[in-house]
């Protein structure tokens, strides 16, 4: 139970507990008055729909919204996490819906502030919600800014810098306030595996395409770059004869800090594929480059100025161009595939900033990826994209018990992973995923099927490789899933936690407890990997070794059941579901 501090004496004559601290936030959206002013009908709309955007996420982030005034919005949290957390995430939401934007982006000064309040006749009051209220001020459009006693309330599970700006003086607040601004985010601790030799150069052509470099000075664009990268890598692994290293370890360089041979080296490839992007209003420049990483010479480069709405167009230009210079054979009905875009650009952007979101693994993050998908669907109701992505949200729901219907959950996946192949039947990623929500429905023989749908579809993509060999442990062949995991990571040699934690459960089935240990202690987090440490720890005598990891289990979620785990593991053969059950209960887990 948190401190409540003192007691005091209520009119009852009763000493009443003093309420706990909640962190506030505050948000103001800049220029509000010019705006009306400019477009009254246009921007009061944007506004509401802003305004909306909070009121439909900060549930999902543990937060409440108290109070609403025109162009501000007060919202209270428990936590000083789960309001930083949710600023970033608002944050970060509106500076990248500013590429996709027609008009004048909207933007907000978020504040951040923590103490006692006082609510009276459902209005909030307190000294911390007017510092809040004075300290947004403090702040750039687009930016946070907390309090020091925010800063100290903050555990070490995040991931956020914080920049200090000193003390202010703030209207109407007597002496100053130590202030911080909200940095970026600490690099991602699974980008460098060391000790992990670079990978050797395959025989066929192979390819890394990085990111393209920003120019245009607005950081909003960074994930266009990212995303349109990251569609030409898809487009590109469809071809059998041409290798293409996957997003994950090619996002991790750019020729800006690195030369195009020691960037060939790292990543095994003998071409990059390197660009740029300008961006004025509109109109979209994109400048790329095709360079042997040996030689550094560049032996294909083209410029499109093209019109944001022709992006997708473009992409397939790109992905054509690149293919006939470095695939000698490939067969005309790989190289020409029927799009199916998205009719409207936003529903594109929503799409990309959602598997961001994904990719944290939390509660929070997928429920915000949920809406976004959702507003996609809304926006472009054939974009077989869209419905994939909506179907990994709850088939996460359902495997994390994030859901209060986890069956419900499970049910919405396959439908919706279904609804993705009938729009898109030749997009492998719908594949995958049907087969991701098939393999936890525990239809085994439709998963496999699936997953050998995509993996003709699109055979060079790594995480469909990994995923796929993840779907062959369950179902019967892990000797086979370790040949495909690797595999996959060679495509991906700086590869996600993940794939080791497919390779440790591949092991476990095969009954080899030592390489799971070793397996999992190569992960850069090990959250996901100390069900197997417990298991194979208790399988190998190793009690107090497994009960330490029972209870860092139980530190992460309090709730944890091995009965409702059990339900989770999609083994074919229930007899190893009872095997990885008993494990769990020696470790110390409870039922």
């Amino acid at each position: 139970m948190p401190d409540t501090g003192p007691e005091k004496k209520g009119l009852s004559g009763r000493r009443q507990p003093r309420p706990s601290p909640v962190t506030v936030m505050f948000a103001d959206m800049v220029g509000y008055s010019g705006r009306l002013q400019r477009d009254q009908v246009r921007n009061s709309a944007q506004a509401a729909k802003s305004i909306r955007l909070f009121k439909s996420l900060i549930a999902d982030y543990n937060g409440k919204v108290a109070n609403v005034a025109g162009d501000g919005l007060l919202a209270l949290f428990s936590t000083s996490n789960d309001a930083l957390t949710f600023a970033v995430e608002v944050q970060r939401n509106f500076h990248e819906q500013a590429v996709w934007s027609d008009g004048e982006p909207m933007k907000f000064r978020i504040a951040l502030s923590r103490g006692e309040i006082l609510v009276k006749q459902r209005n909030v009051h307190g000294h911390c919600v007017n510092v809040a209220a004075r300290l947004q001020s403090v702040a750039e459009p687009g930016d946070i800014v907390l309090t020091a006693e925010v800063g100290e309330t903050l555990d070490s599970s995040t991931r956020t810098l914080l920049v200090p700006m000193g003390p202010r003086v703030l209207k109407n607040i007597t002496g100053s306030v130590e202030v911080y601004s909200v940095g970026s985010e600490r690099r991602d601790d699974s980008v460098e595996r060391s000790g992990e030799l670079p990978p050797s150069r395959p025989r066929q052509p192979s390819v890394a395409v990085l990111a393209l470099i920003n120019l245009s000075g607005d950081s909003a664009n960074e994930h266009l770059c990212e995303g349109i990268a990251e569609d030409v890598i898809n487009n590109l692994s469809r071809f059998r004869n041409l290798m293409v290293i996957a997003r994950h370890s090619a996002f991790q360089f750019s020729l800006k800090s690195r030369s195009p041979a020691e960037i060939g080296q790292r990543l095994g490839v003998g071409y990059l594929l390197s660009g740029s992007l300008r961006r004025s209003g509109k109109r979209i420049r994109i400048g790329i480059e095709l360079i042997t990483s040996e030689s550094e010479t560049v032996v294909w480069s083209d410029r499109f100025d093209i019109n944001r709405d022709e992006i997708l167009d473009c992409l397939d230009e790109i992905t054509t161009s690149v293919a006939s210079r470095l695939v000698i054979q490939v067969d005309e009905a790989e190289s020409r595939r029927e799009a199916y875009h998205p009719t409207d650009m936003r529903a594109y952007g929503l799409a990309l900033r959602s598997h961001r979101l994904m990719l944290r693994f939390t509660k929070e993050a997928n429920a915000h990826a949920r809406h976004l998908l959702e507003e996609a669907i809304e926006l472009a109701p054939s974009y077989a994209r869209a419905y994939a992505a909506l179907s990994r949200t709850h088939n996460l729901d359902w495997r994390y018990c994030w859901s209060p219907s986890p069956k419900n959950s499970l049910e919405t996946a396959i439908g919706l992973a279904l609804r993705a192949v009938q729009l898109d039947p030749l997009d492998a990623h719908a594949f995958a995923e049907l087969g991701f929500a098939h393999l936890y429905g525990k239809q085994h023989t439709q998963a496999l099927a699936d997953y050998q749908r995509a993996m003709a579809l699109n055979p060079s993509d790594a995480d469909i490789i990994a995923e796929y060999a993840d779907c062959l442990t369950y179902t019967g062949n892990p000797s086979t899933a370790i040949n495909m995991i690797e595999r996959a990571m060679r495509l991906n040699p700086y590869f996600p936690d993940w794939y080791l934690w497919c390779l440790a459960e591949a092991y476990h089935t095969l009954g080899r407890p030592e390489d799971v240990i070793s397996t999992v202690r190569r992960m850069q987090n090990p959250n996901e990997g100390r069900r197997l440490l417990a298991v194979s720890f208790a399988e190998l005598g190793m009690l107090e070794e497994a009960r330490k990891e029972a209870a860092e289990i139980l530190k992460e979620t309090p709730s944890f059941s091995v009965d409702v785990w059990k339900e989770r593991i999609p083994y074919v053969d229930p007899a190893l579901n009872d095997k990885f059950a008993e494990g769990l209960r020696r470790a110390g887990l409870p039922n």
